[in-house]
């Protein structure tokens, strides 16, 4: 993964984690986080994967405390070379056929760029709806992005 994070970060002006973020992640670090989400039963990361190659990742989180354990959020990336090839689709139908199969995740959340259109169509079709947005949420390049809050019961 740490091999494949780069690369889904080259022409991807829609991630909000960058380069220099990931460089500053330990091997400590990562190993603490797989290890999260291997012993808590109300996240998930999956991982595509085309020939031995990652394709896209997508992780889920939910709520750290009881009052909204019931609701989590996830990111999602895929590769270049793989995009608009149903990597994505795929991923979060996986997600969501999980969440429904959850006994505590009831409702999945995610925050999308106002300007990326492809994604908020794949969301919208698999009955995502808009719940808000926070103004100006993403600075890039000295030009200000909202972020779509949007959500889907399960």
């Amino acid at each position: 993964m740490l091999v494949a994070a780069p690369k889904a970060l080259v022409d991807a002006p829609y991630m909000l984690t960058t380069i220099e973020d990931l460089e500053k992640l330990s091997l400590e670090n990562i190993k603490k986080e797989l290890e999260y989400y291997s012993t808590n039963p109300n996240n998930l990361k999956l991982v595509a994967e085309y020939e031995n190659e990652i394709a896209g990742v997508i992780d889920f989180k939910n709520g750290n405390k009881e009052k909204i354990a019931h609701q989590g959020s996830f990111a999602m990336t895929v590769l270049p070379q793989f995009r608009n090839l149903g990597v994505g689709r795929a991923l979060l139908e996986s997600l969501i056929s999980w969440a429904r199969n959850n006994k505590t995740i009831e409702k999945i959340c995610l925050e999308v760029m106002e300007d990326n259109q492809g994604a908020i169509h794949l969301y919208k079709s698999l009955n995502f709806v808009e719940e808000g947005r926070k103004a100006k949420a993403v600075k890039m390049d000295d030009q200000y992005q909202d972020l779509i809050l949007m959500a889907l019961f399960v």
